[in-house]
């Protein structure tokens, strides 16, 4: 309880490091923000902490690559908001003295659409859509872990709208010696656009973050929870509308804001839990507090910002599906599936 205690201290120590405003619609490439595997998707969205066999962890924090991982492929795809279709697809391979290294390949399709010119003339149809190029490597260091992902983006949004950019990530893990507890740290998208979608415009900035994250595995129970903080590079995440109108109560009388501070504090958390059924078996589940606030409308929350989902594993094959909300409409709900398959076992049988 005492590493669990400071590593909260941390992530909250973490999240005063800045004043600033709201962070949507700040950024070029917002699609590296989305959760590589439909296990970080029933987890909240976020993890960086999880030190395991996973290598689509590797995309959400360097730090967790590991020779555990070796010669490891997986898949992951989502039928994501309306008709926009998003996948992932990676490979981790150990060398003994290099460390572990992976590439991973992350897609967005916007699908086709209609085009007119400025008079309404239909022009024909385009396709739009993003992807990014993942070569990452770890190395560890006794209980510690630290690695890079270097990711090539490139988006096209429309004929003539073209954009390329590059970006990095460093991270670290820390796991204690009987691995029930582990930690995380990852500074996620530090680079730049290349070329911009319009000729001499300004380079738009692209969608950094600094992640702090701890997981714990309770040693008499099947239970693993995790908490992230997410955009600890930012404190204040709260949108304040400068067009509010003022509310007044019965008597005439102003009434003032309500105090948001804890609010705010928690809109930086994400929280997750894995119940760990026998070897082969995972159910998950997540609440991602800022998806909660920012999405769920006035009168009927239902769902939104909750996760949740489940792992199989097959002898040398492992399913995850994952299931979130991003609002009380069905359409608003997003499901992703994932399949790895283990070829280094695959050899050994």
């Amino acid at each position: 309880m005492k590493k669990i205690a400071l590593g909260l201290c941390i992530l909250a120590l973490l999240g005063l490091t800045d004043i600033s405003a709201q962070i949507g619609g700040r950024h070029v490439y917002d699609f590296l923000t989305l959760s590589p595997s439909a296990r970080v998707v029933a987890l909240g969205g976020v993890n960086i902490s999880i030190p395991d066999d996973d290598v689509n962890l590797a995309a959400q924090n360097p730090g967790l690559l590991n020779d555990s991982m070796h010669r490891q492929a997986t898949l992951s795809w989502s039928n994501y908001l309306t008709d926009i279709k998003y996948g992932y697809a990676a490979y981790a391979h150990h060398f003994e003295k290099i460390g572990t290294v992976h590439m991973g390949v992350q897609f967005l399709d916007y699908g086709t659409f209609q085009g007119a010119d400025v008079f309404g003339n239909l022009t024909g149809e385009f396709s739009a859509g993003e992807y990014a190029v993942y070569i990452g490597a770890a190395r560890s260091w006794e209980r510690f872990s630290y690695g890079a992902n270097l990711k090539f983006i490139s988006s096209t949004l429309g004929p003539g709208f073209t954009s390329a950019g590059v970006a990095l990530d460093l991270g670290g893990s820390y796991y204690s010696k009987s691995r029930l507890f582990s930690a995380g740290l990852v500074v996620k998208n530090i680079g730049t656009q290349l070329s911009t979608y319009v000729g001499n415009a300004n380079r738009e900035p692209l969608p950094f973050e600094i992640q702090a994250g701890i997981s714990n595995k309770l040693k008499y129970m099947p239970l693993r929870f995790s908490i992230t903080a997410s955009n600890l590079d930012q404190f204040d995440l709260i949108y304040e509308d400068p067009n509010a109108e003022p509310v007044f109560d019965l008597a005439g009388n102003e009434i003032p804001p309500k105090d948001q501070t804890i609010d705010g504090i928690f809109r930086h958390f994400v929280f997750g839990a894995e119940f760990l059924l026998g070897r082969n078996l995972r159910l998950r589940g997540g609440y991602n507090h800022l998806r909660r606030r920012e999405l769920a409308s006035e009168n009927r929350g239902g769902l939104t910002g909750f996760s949740m989902g489940i792992g199989i594993r097959v002898k040398r094959i492992a399913f995850d599906y994952g299931f979130s909300s991003y609002g009380v409409n069905s359409r608003f709900q997003a499901h992703q599936f994932s399949l790895a398959y283990n070829l280094k076992k695959a050899e050994e049988g």
